[in-house]
């Protein structure tokens, strides 16, 4: 079964290499149902570098700060954890303590080692806005910063939900370097959008933009862990595609449909999610569900260990070429 469109004459691919940007412990009663309640996983923080070779100056956008394409050009999905306790806020740090044992490896560092200066890294896409996926903006002082439809509003304001992960940084992001994407949802009139981007379907979901306009990547509307979730879809090769789908499940079993999406009670009785909307995180998942049909596509989420140990030979470094 194929979901998603076909190569075109002179199609043009992408490389996709994983970036372990750190690790945490993650309780498994918090992520799934049913739980071993004291189950805790040492999970990676995935990022991914993303190199596209084959496009030409292209520039979406009206605006100066929009980002322009260039030949090669390279793009991080998500950062992983920060490099330092330190650089997180004393919010966030408290809760990075409950995530014991945790190792911070800051993703800037790992490139530069790798050979690839983070000064010349294009294009950030965040999944979102939380600690273990936002890493560290100030190491990429060129990268063009990309988030969905109401991650800023999070960043200043944060979110009418429970739980010691929900602390957000407001002086996160560069103002005259970040892009928030428009809403997925129709506009009252003409006026009211003069967004460049044009939401449309592929696949099973109803909302993904072209990213460079040559089919090799797109940025997919995952609604859901957060507001402004999203997920990006990689062409790698003529038939085979991956999906980077950030945290849209924190544990492969969720997707295979072997658990279910996990509730706690905190001390006032307050049933919590992972998830700020979990019903829209279940239509997310069934949608990836739905994609995983197609033979030649491959899911994976930015906690997937099993993943991980499975592909290290994929991961940034484990080939002396790159």
């Amino acid at each position: 079964m194929t979901l998603l469109p076909p190569s075109q004459p002179n199609q043009s691919f992408v490389t996709v290499s994983p970036i372990a940007g750190g690790y945490f412990t993650l309780p498994e009663r918090f992520f799934v149902s049913p739980a071993l309640h004291d189950a805790r996983h040492f999970k990676p923080s995935l990022s991914f570098l993303v190199t596209h070779s084959g496009c030409e100056l292209l520039n979406h956008g009206k605006r100066a700060s929009s980002p322009s394409f260039r030949k090669p050009f390279k793009l991080l999905f998500d950062l992983g954890l920060r490099s330092s306790k330190d650089r997180y806020t004393p919010p966030q740090q408290a809760h990075l303590e409950t995530r014991q044992p945790y190792r911070l490896a800051g993703v800037a560092e790992q490139l530069r080692s790798g050979g690839v200066d983070p000064a010349s890294i294009d294009v950030v896409v965040l999944s979102h806005v939380h600690y273990d996926h936002h890493g560290d903006p100030e190491d990429f002082p060129n990268a063009h910063f990309i988030v969905g439809p109401g991650s800023l509003d999070v960043l200043r304001n944060g979110v009418a939900a429970k739980g010691s992960h929900q602390h957000f940084d407001p002086n996160l992001l560069p103002e005259d370097r970040t892009e928030e994407l428009p809403s997925t949802l129709p506009v009252a009139n003409e006026f009211s959008n003069k967004s460049h981007w044009n939401w449309q379907p592929i696949g099973p979901f109803p909302a993904a933009l072209d990213l460079v306009g040559d089919g090799s990547m797109y940025v997919v509307d995952a609604p859901g862990h957060l507001p402004g979730h999203l997920n990006l879809l990689c062409r790698t090769g003529p038939w085979s595609w991956m999906c980077l789908a950030g945290d849209a499940f924190h544990d492969r079993r969720i997707l295979t449909g072997e658990k279910d999406i996990g509730t706690w009670e905190d001390e006032a009785g307050h049933t919590n999610c992972i998830h700020f909307d979990k019903k829209a995180a279940m239509e997310s998942i069934e949608r990836l569900r739905k994609l995983m049909e197609d033979k030649n596509v491959e899911v994976v989420a930015g906690h997937d260990e099993e993943w991980l140990v499975e592909n290290e030979d994929l991961l940034f470094g484990a080939d002396e070429n790159l």
